[in-house]
């Protein structure tokens, strides 16, 4: 793991030094990364429970913002979102679902194995955070995640009431998508941002602000999740995937520089939705093959763990879900989505990674 993390690191250096220095003060930020991971296995004494708790925690208190919002709407009060940068519990639109997706298997997991009402509610706040979010790379992990712990749930024969269990999860789910979402779709997506602009461009003539704002439409969008996953419009991402491959061979081995491979989304400058090409493009071919290694090896020493022993599959399966789905989730994001920046998401990585490196070398 650690040879990996430095790879990583050589790679981002190598791709700096042949592009005139691009990029390069991202080492700052990766090599507190690895400080912090060290402190977490020398001193913290983590827990897979611990790390439950706290992703729990922040899953509940992320909805607060929510409710709060879903109020002042309630009254017709005007609210304005800031610009995305303060983090997971402001409860920001494209990020919340985050919070969500990892509580999501374990919270299955307790209601397949004991569907009382506490762990039902766990698990219809993971999915109501997903849906309120809208985000398609949330709906599949959702279906996926579910699938794979109903078989697992099976096999082991650790269902205790299988019927109950799935037809509570399906019903919180329905509810948060048939029509919980609809409803709060335009309370969480920015709808209001017109009405907004319009009153700090026209300040100058206050009752042309109010005829406008009269005559301006504000219909709800019908739009809902389902839509997205389904007829969702993926030109942007298709473009970024070419161009990103076209950056990619024209710079190899070492890659054009952090944050070189950029296309033009919806009229801003964007980096490539999808980490693994991401990298190659910008960072080259070393820096891609140390971060894979950096989060696949300890994902293959535990999964190996739990599986190794099969009189003890369900309990160690039971106590390292969390860590290991964790992990697995943040690599299935990079299909979708740029290398995180977010201090949040590496603070919960680094947790699970410490987890599994300190709980797998102590007990196997």
């Amino acid at each position: 793991m650690l040879l990996g993390w430095l790879l990583f690191m050589a790679g981002i250096a190598a791709a700096s030094l042949a592009n005139h220095g691009l990029g390069f003060y991202t080492l700052a930020k990766y090599l507190a990364f690895m400080l912090v991971l060290a402190m977490l296995v020398v001193i913290s004494p983590l827990t897979p429970k611990l790390l439950e708790k706290s992703l729990s925690t922040a899953l509940i208190v992320s909805l607060i913002p929510l409710i709060l919002l879903a109020l002042f709407r309630q009254t017709d009060a005007m609210v304005i979102l800031g610009d995305g940068r303060m983090g997971w519990l402001a409860s920001w639109p494209g990020v919340i679902w985050k919070v969500g997706a990892f509580v999501w298997p374990f919270a299955v997991w307790r209601c397949l194995k004991q569907p009382h009402i506490r762990n039902l509610l766990l698990a219809f706040s993971a999915v109501l955070v997903m849906a309120l979010d809208g985000s398609r790379t949330s709906m599949l992990w959702l279906v996926l995640v579910w699938g794979v712990l109903a078989a697992v749930a099976f096999a082991c024969k650790v269902h205790a009431k299988p019927v109950r269990s799935h037809l509570g999860l399906l019903l919180l789910t329905i509810l948060s998508f048939s029509i919980i979402q609809p409803v709060l779709l335009n309370w969480v997506s920015g709808h209001y941002d017109p009405l907004i602009s319009q009153l700090f461009s026209e300040t100058k003539d206050n009752g042309n602000i109010i005829n406008r704002l009269e005559e301006t439409d504000i219909t709800p969008s019908n739009e809902s999740t389902a839509d997205r996953l389904v007829s969702g419009d993926n030109t942007t991402r298709l473009e970024m995937l070419h161009v990103g491959w076209q950056h990619a061979v024209e710079t190899f081995p070492w890659g054009g520089g952090f944050g070189s491979t950029r296309v033009m989304d919806f009229g801003a400058s964007s980096v490539i939705h999808m980490t693994y090409l991401q990298l190659l493009a910008d960072d080259g071919l070393l820096a891609l093959v140390g971060y894979l290694l950096f989060l696949l090896y300890p994902l293959y020493r535990g999964v190996r763990f739990v599986t190794s022993q099969r009189e003890l599959f369900v309990e160690r399966f039971d106590t390292m879900l969390c860590p290991l789905s964790t992990l697995t989730l943040f690599l299935f994001m990079g299909l979708f989505h740029p290398l995180s920046n977010e201090l949040t998401e590496w603070g919960i990585i680094l947790a699970a990674l410490a987890i599994v490196v300190t709980h797998v070398s102590r007990r196997h």
